[in-house]
């Protein structure tokens, strides 16, 4: 699985707010900016696109909300050798989560669904997901 494209929305210090990172090349890519520049925060947001269920209250979901409340919403495109897909989950307020093929823009799984869909990603663990620099502060 290769992510070419991670977008977030009303997540922490974007409240109200989006940011995307697009066109993900292949090999190494590196995240870099000053303090404060949401750097930490995507990761964050990433982990629990891959780890956090769309139905979750957890600390690490209730985290990703900005102080002015609303549904963090968390958008992932990969490409895996069954395809390019969209990952996208919304917490809290308004619980979400859905898996596009983006080959044909056709909607393949929602819900729980689309949970066992982005699990089935990441076998082989729940920590960290397999063949990613995970890079914590």
């Amino acid at each position: 699985m290769k992510i070419s494209a991670l977008r977030l929305h009303n997540v922490k210090r974007f409240a109200g707010k989006g940011v995307a990172l697009e066109n993900i090349q292949e090999g190494v890519n590196v995240f870099c900016a000053a303090n404060e520049f949401g750097k930490s925060t995507s990761f964050e947001a990433l982990h629990a696109l891959f780890f956090q269920a769309h139905t979750s209250t957890a600390k690490d979901v209730r985290s990703l909300q900005p102080y002015s409340g609303g549904a963090p919403m968390v958008q992932a495109d990969i490409v895996t050798g069954n395809g390019r897909y969209r990952l996208t989950k919304r917490f809290l307020s308004s619980k979400h989560a859905s898996v596009t093929d983006l080959e044909n823009g056709r909607l393949i799984a929602q819900a729980d669904e689309a949970e066992q869909f982005i699990s089935s990603l990441v076998r082989g663990g729940t920590a960290e997901p397999a063949g990613l620099l995970w890079v914590r502060q």
